[in-house]
């Protein structure tokens, strides 16, 4: 290769040779090393929380941390797959509509994460076997990959461990109001009794 007189360069007649004969790409050039610090990571960005329990067939984990963990009251409108979070100052006024829970960050094998509505203990010592085996299924889920499954035959939920060697679960950097945020916005959070949810629970609207 040669220099023209601007200083450019000019490809001599070996170097035109060399390619042609070739005719291939040298793609060692373009390989990199996946544990370079050069090389750029894509983060997944959380649009979409889903608020329920987890899939029969689902090994799910949950945040051990309590800074994660939401007590709350959530009403459940028909035709409408998503909760609604409600504010205890007019919970009194749906009573019968809403449910007592603790919302616990959770997640699933694929990095899937969700808020999983746990029923909490009873204060009047009242318990209900279902609610009691689903909540210590939870705490389990704090430290072993689980599932959860009904069994009608004890009236009772089951936990069933992974048997196999399941990673850590990667959990988001986000502190939990930015993830109720996603999980209800602002048309599933209830502030007030003029909320179109409880005007068309309340045959207004």
């Amino acid at each position: 290769m040669a220099l023209r007189q601007d200083g450019g360069a000019v490809m001599s007649s070996n170097d035109d040779k060399k390619q042609s004969s070739t005719g291939k790409t040298d793609f060692s050039k373009f390989r990199l090393s996946t544990n370079s610090p050069g090389m750029p990571v894509a983060q997944k960005v959380l649009i979409h929380v889903p608020v329920g329990k987890p899939g029969k067939q689902k090994f799910v984990r949950v945040h051990p941390a309590e800074k994660y963990h939401f007590e709350c009251a959530l009403l459940k409108v028909e035709d409408d797959d998503r909760p609604y979070l409600i504010s205890p100052d007019i919970a009194h006024t749906v009573a019968q509509d809403i449910k007592q829970v603790i919302l616990k960050l959770a997640i699933d094998r694929q990095g899937n994460i969700f808020l999983w509505p746990v029923p909490p203990r009873q204060e009047d010592g009242n318990e209900n076997i279902w609610n009691q085996s689903h909540r210590e299924i939870a705490a389990l889920a704090e430290s072993f990959w689980v599932r959860l499954a009904s069994n009608r035959a004890i009236g009772a939920y089951e936990p069933f461990r992974a048997q196999g060697e399941i990673p850590e679960p990667i959990w988001p950097d986000l502190p939990l109001n930015d993830i109720l945020e996603i999980a209800f916005g602002s048309s599933h959070v209830i502030k007030d009794r003029e909320h179109p949810a409880l005007l068309k629970l309340w045959g207004i609207e």
